[in-house]
Protein backbone atom coordinates (compact mmCIF):
# COMPACT_ATOMS: atom_id res chain seq x y z
CA UNK A 1 0.00 0.00 0.00
CA UNK A 2 1.86 3.36 -0.74
CA UNK A 3 1.74 6.74 0.68
CA UNK A 4 -1.02 8.28 -1.20
CA UNK A 5 -3.51 5.03 -0.36
CA UNK A 6 -3.58 5.61 3.04
CA UNK A 7 -4.37 9.42 2.55
CA UNK A 8 -7.73 8.46 0.54
CA UNK A 9 -8.38 5.66 2.78
CA UNK A 10 -7.63 8.12 6.17
CA UNK A 11 -9.13 11.21 5.00
CA UNK A 12 -12.47 9.89 6.55
CA UNK A 13 -11.08 10.57 10.13
CA UNK A 14 -11.64 14.24 11.03
CA UNK A 15 -11.10 13.57 14.86
CA UNK A 16 -7.64 13.53 16.52
CA UNK A 17 -6.66 11.48 19.21
CA UNK A 18 -6.44 14.51 21.18
CA UNK A 19 -9.88 14.96 20.65
CA UNK A 20 -10.63 11.28 21.08
CA UNK A 21 -9.29 11.53 24.49
CA UNK A 22 -10.27 15.27 25.89
CA UNK A 23 -13.38 15.66 23.61
CA UNK A 24 -15.23 13.17 24.14
CA UNK A 25 -14.43 12.07 27.95
CA UNK A 26 -15.81 14.75 30.62
CA UNK A 27 -13.42 12.96 32.98
CA UNK A 28 -10.15 13.48 31.05
CA UNK A 29 -11.42 17.51 30.43
CA UNK A 30 -11.81 18.13 33.52
CA UNK A 31 -8.60 16.93 34.64
CA UNK A 32 -6.54 18.95 32.11
CA UNK A 33 -8.83 21.70 33.15
CA UNK A 34 -7.72 21.34 36.32
CA UNK A 35 -4.21 21.00 35.45
CA UNK A 36 -4.22 24.10 33.46
CA UNK A 37 -6.20 26.25 36.08
CA UNK A 38 -4.24 25.13 39.19
CA UNK A 39 -7.96 23.71 40.12
CA UNK A 40 -9.20 20.73 41.84
CA UNK A 41 -12.65 20.16 40.46
CA UNK A 42 -14.38 17.08 40.61
CA UNK A 43 -17.50 16.92 39.05
CA UNK A 44 -17.22 16.33 35.34
CA UNK A 45 -21.15 16.60 34.81
CA UNK A 46 -21.34 20.03 35.09
CA UNK A 47 -18.53 20.16 32.20
CA UNK A 48 -20.31 20.81 28.68
CA UNK A 49 -18.87 20.55 25.43
CA UNK A 50 -19.41 22.66 23.14
CA UNK A 51 -16.96 21.67 20.16
CA UNK A 52 -18.09 23.16 16.57
CA UNK A 53 -17.89 20.77 13.74
CA UNK A 54 -16.60 21.20 10.37
CA UNK A 55 -15.39 24.26 10.21
CA UNK A 56 -13.20 25.19 7.26
CA UNK A 57 -10.73 27.23 8.51
CA UNK A 58 -9.61 25.12 11.53
CA UNK A 59 -9.27 21.80 8.51
CA UNK A 60 -12.74 20.30 10.40
CA UNK A 61 -10.03 19.41 13.26
CA UNK A 62 -11.43 21.07 15.76
CA UNK A 63 -10.11 19.99 19.05
CA UNK A 64 -11.67 20.27 22.37
CA UNK A 65 -14.37 23.51 23.61
CA UNK A 66 -16.59 23.24 26.73
CA UNK A 67 -18.24 25.19 29.20
CA UNK A 68 -16.93 25.31 32.73
CA UNK A 69 -17.15 27.19 36.08
CA UNK A 70 -18.38 30.37 33.95
CA UNK A 71 -15.85 29.85 31.56
CA UNK A 72 -15.42 28.81 28.06
CA UNK A 73 -12.13 26.85 26.85
CA UNK A 74 -11.06 26.14 24.12
CA UNK A 75 -8.17 23.36 23.75
CA UNK A 76 -5.93 22.99 20.66
CA UNK A 77 -3.12 20.63 19.83
CA UNK A 78 -0.27 21.59 17.58
CA UNK A 79 2.64 20.31 16.85
CA UNK A 80 4.10 23.06 14.66
CA UNK A 81 4.77 26.36 15.89
CA UNK A 82 1.58 28.98 14.12
CA UNK A 83 1.91 32.55 15.39
CA UNK A 84 -1.80 32.91 13.93
CA UNK A 85 -3.70 31.09 16.48
CA UNK A 86 -4.82 34.16 18.41
CA UNK A 87 -6.49 34.98 15.01
CA UNK A 88 -7.42 31.26 14.80
CA UNK A 89 -8.64 31.11 18.09
CA UNK A 90 -10.49 34.75 17.90
CA UNK A 91 -12.30 33.81 14.79
CA UNK A 92 -13.05 30.63 16.37
CA UNK A 93 -14.71 31.79 19.79
CA UNK A 94 -17.28 34.24 17.22
CA UNK A 95 -18.72 31.45 16.37
CA UNK A 96 -18.95 29.73 19.41
CA UNK A 97 -20.62 32.33 21.16
CA UNK A 98 -23.03 33.23 18.36
CA UNK A 99 -23.75 29.49 19.41
CA UNK A 100 -24.21 30.85 22.84
CA UNK A 101 -26.36 33.80 22.07
CA UNK A 102 -28.43 33.03 18.90
CA UNK A 103 -30.68 35.62 19.51
CA UNK A 104 -28.69 38.86 18.37
CA UNK A 105 -31.52 40.84 18.85
CA UNK A 106 -30.68 40.93 22.67
CA UNK A 107 -27.78 42.30 21.42
CA UNK A 108 -29.58 45.72 21.16
CA UNK A 109 -31.44 45.56 23.87
CA UNK A 110 -30.55 47.46 27.16
CA UNK A 111 -29.58 44.79 29.59
CA UNK A 112 -25.92 43.73 29.50
CA UNK A 113 -25.76 40.06 27.79
CA UNK A 114 -23.39 37.82 30.35
CA UNK A 115 -20.99 35.26 28.30
CA UNK A 116 -18.15 32.61 29.84
CA UNK A 117 -15.16 33.99 29.92
CA UNK A 118 -12.78 32.79 26.76
CA UNK A 119 -9.53 30.42 27.89
CA UNK A 120 -7.88 29.53 25.06
CA UNK A 121 -4.72 27.38 25.77
CA UNK A 122 -2.69 25.37 22.77
CA UNK A 123 -1.12 22.26 23.81
CA UNK A 124 2.12 22.14 21.92
CA UNK A 125 4.48 19.48 21.25
CA UNK A 126 6.91 20.36 18.46
CA UNK A 127 10.49 21.25 18.81
CA UNK A 128 10.48 25.20 17.27
CA UNK A 129 12.92 27.69 19.15
CA UNK A 130 10.22 30.16 19.46
CA UNK A 131 9.46 28.25 22.22
CA UNK A 132 12.22 29.23 24.67
CA UNK A 133 10.30 28.23 27.91
CA UNK A 134 7.15 25.76 28.81
CA UNK A 135 4.41 28.19 28.17
CA UNK A 136 4.66 31.37 25.95
CA UNK A 137 1.90 34.12 25.64
CA UNK A 138 0.73 34.92 21.88
CA UNK A 139 -0.70 38.08 21.29
CA UNK A 140 -3.37 39.15 17.90
CA UNK A 141 -1.77 42.51 18.44
CA UNK A 142 1.57 41.20 17.24
CA UNK A 143 -0.49 40.51 13.97
CA UNK A 144 -1.39 44.25 13.37
CA UNK A 145 -0.76 46.27 10.58
CA UNK A 146 -1.69 49.83 12.50
CA UNK A 147 -0.94 51.12 16.31
CA UNK A 148 -3.20 50.88 18.80
CA UNK A 149 -3.10 51.59 22.33
CA UNK A 150 -1.27 48.98 24.89
CA UNK A 151 -4.30 46.74 26.39
CA UNK A 152 -6.71 47.29 23.82
CA UNK A 153 -8.35 45.54 21.02
CA UNK A 154 -6.39 42.17 22.61
CA UNK A 155 -6.99 38.50 21.98
CA UNK A 156 -4.37 35.76 23.17
CA UNK A 157 -3.16 32.33 23.22
CA UNK A 158 -1.66 30.97 26.01
CA UNK A 159 1.38 28.08 24.50
CA UNK A 160 1.91 24.67 26.76
CA UNK A 161 4.65 22.94 25.47
CA UNK A 162 3.48 19.04 26.12
CA UNK A 163 6.59 17.38 24.51
CA UNK A 164 7.50 14.18 26.34
CA UNK A 165 11.57 14.63 25.51
CA UNK A 166 11.50 15.65 29.82
CA UNK A 167 9.71 16.45 32.69
CA UNK A 168 6.99 19.06 32.63
CA UNK A 169 4.92 20.62 34.96
CA UNK A 170 1.62 20.43 32.75
CA UNK A 171 2.35 16.38 32.42
CA UNK A 172 2.72 15.63 35.81
CA UNK A 173 -0.28 17.83 36.76
CA UNK A 174 -2.19 15.34 34.29
CA UNK A 175 -1.44 11.81 34.25
CA UNK A 176 -3.92 11.22 30.41
CA UNK A 177 -2.28 14.29 28.81
CA UNK A 178 1.20 12.31 29.88
CA UNK A 179 0.16 8.91 28.55
CA UNK A 180 -0.88 10.99 25.11
CA UNK A 181 2.36 13.05 25.38
CA UNK A 182 4.27 9.91 25.67
CA UNK A 183 2.21 7.90 23.05
CA UNK A 184 2.99 10.79 20.41
CA UNK A 185 6.45 10.80 21.43
CA UNK A 186 7.17 7.04 20.79
CA UNK A 187 5.49 7.88 16.85
CA UNK A 188 7.99 10.64 16.22
CA UNK A 189 11.47 8.69 17.43
CA UNK A 190 9.84 5.03 15.67
CA UNK A 191 9.70 7.25 12.62
CA UNK A 192 13.06 8.27 12.31
CA UNK A 193 13.98 3.97 11.90
CA UNK A 194 11.03 3.02 10.20
CA UNK A 195 7.99 4.18 7.68
CA UNK A 196 5.41 5.92 9.66
CA UNK A 197 2.84 2.84 9.80
CA UNK A 198 5.04 0.82 11.48
CA UNK A 199 6.10 3.35 13.33
CA UNK A 200 2.67 3.81 14.44
CA UNK A 201 2.06 0.34 15.21
CA UNK A 202 5.20 -0.09 17.08
CA UNK A 203 4.33 2.40 19.32
CA UNK A 204 0.88 1.17 20.22
CA UNK A 205 2.18 -2.02 21.14
CA UNK A 206 4.94 -0.95 22.95
CA UNK A 207 2.46 1.46 24.99
CA UNK A 208 -0.05 -1.15 25.15
CA UNK A 209 3.12 -3.41 26.90
CA UNK A 210 4.00 -0.68 28.98
CA UNK A 211 0.52 0.58 30.26
CA UNK A 212 -0.17 3.85 28.40
CA UNK A 213 -2.74 4.01 27.37
CA UNK A 214 -3.27 0.90 27.73
CA UNK A 215 -7.02 0.48 27.70
CA UNK A 216 -7.89 3.28 25.10
CA UNK A 217 -5.03 1.82 22.62
CA UNK A 218 -6.66 -1.53 23.28
CA UNK A 219 -10.32 -0.87 22.36
CA UNK A 220 -9.89 1.84 19.82
CA UNK A 221 -6.25 0.72 18.23
CA UNK A 222 -7.20 0.33 14.15
CA UNK A 223 -9.03 3.74 14.70
CA UNK A 224 -5.92 5.52 16.45
CA UNK A 225 -3.72 3.93 13.53
CA UNK A 226 -5.87 5.26 10.82
CA UNK A 227 -5.90 8.76 12.92
CA UNK A 228 -2.52 8.86 13.15
CA UNK A 229 -1.76 7.99 9.36
CA UNK A 230 -3.73 10.88 8.83
CA UNK A 231 -1.99 13.14 11.26
CA UNK A 232 1.40 11.91 10.31
CA UNK A 233 1.13 10.93 7.17
CA UNK A 234 4.45 9.99 5.48
CA UNK A 235 4.72 12.32 2.64
CA UNK A 236 3.02 15.21 4.54
CA UNK A 237 5.16 14.31 7.75
CA UNK A 238 8.73 14.36 5.01
CA UNK A 239 7.13 17.67 3.40
CA UNK A 240 6.58 19.35 6.87
CA UNK A 241 9.64 18.60 7.98
CA UNK A 242 11.61 19.40 5.02
CA UNK A 243 10.29 22.80 5.07
CA UNK A 244 10.62 23.56 9.45
CA UNK A 245 14.25 22.70 8.64
CA UNK A 246 14.60 25.01 6.23
CA UNK A 247 12.30 27.35 8.68
CA UNK A 248 14.41 26.71 11.45
CA UNK A 249 17.50 27.41 9.53
CA UNK A 250 15.71 30.89 8.49
CA UNK A 251 14.74 31.28 12.19
CA UNK A 252 18.38 30.35 13.44
CA UNK A 253 19.60 33.21 11.13
CA UNK A 254 17.49 35.91 11.82
CA UNK A 255 17.63 35.71 15.51
CA UNK A 256 21.33 35.80 15.32
CA UNK A 257 20.92 39.06 13.54
CA UNK A 258 18.48 40.12 16.33
CA UNK A 259 21.13 39.05 19.02
CA UNK A 260 23.90 41.10 17.41
CA UNK A 261 21.87 44.13 16.68
CA UNK A 262 20.90 43.87 20.71
CA UNK A 263 24.15 43.48 21.67
CA UNK A 264 25.09 46.78 19.76
CA UNK A 265 22.48 48.63 21.08
CA UNK A 266 20.89 49.27 17.51
CA UNK A 267 17.64 47.22 18.85
CA UNK A 268 15.66 47.82 21.61
CA UNK A 269 14.26 45.06 23.72
CA UNK A 270 10.56 46.62 22.89
CA UNK A 271 11.85 46.21 18.94
CA UNK A 272 13.40 42.76 19.36
CA UNK A 273 10.13 41.36 20.41
CA UNK A 274 8.45 42.77 17.44
CA UNK A 275 11.17 41.67 15.46
CA UNK A 276 11.06 38.01 16.62
CA UNK A 277 7.15 38.39 17.19
CA UNK A 278 6.95 37.23 20.93
CA UNK A 279 6.14 39.54 23.76
CA UNK A 280 8.64 41.37 26.08
CA UNK A 281 9.35 39.18 29.33
CA UNK A 282 9.50 36.07 26.38
CA UNK A 283 12.03 38.22 24.76
CA UNK A 284 13.51 39.27 27.43
CA UNK A 285 14.49 35.22 28.86
CA UNK A 286 15.32 34.50 25.38
CA UNK A 287 18.38 37.09 25.37
CA UNK A 288 19.23 36.20 28.76
CA UNK A 289 19.42 32.53 28.17
CA UNK A 290 21.43 33.12 25.36
CA UNK A 291 23.84 35.85 27.72
CA UNK A 292 22.81 38.68 26.01
CA UNK A 293 22.19 42.10 28.41
CA UNK A 294 19.82 44.85 27.17
CA UNK A 295 22.37 48.06 26.65
CA UNK A 296 20.83 51.67 25.74
CA UNK A 297 20.09 51.80 22.01
CA UNK A 298 22.81 54.06 20.15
Amino acid sequence: MTANDDIKINSKYKDTIFRKLFGENKKNALSLYNAVNGTSYTNEDELEFTTLEDVIYMKAKNDVSFIFDSSLSLYEHQSTYNPNMPLRGLLYFADLYRKIVPNTESLYMSKLVRIPAPKYIVFYNGNSSKMPDDVIELKLSSAFTGKTEPGKFEWTATMINIRADKSRDILEKCHILKEYSTFVEEVIVNNKTMNMKDAVNKSVEDCIKNNVLKEFLTNHRKEVVDMCLTEFDEIKWGELMKEEGREEGREEGRLNIVFSLVKKGKLSLDEAADELGLDVPTTEKLLSDNGISIPSVV
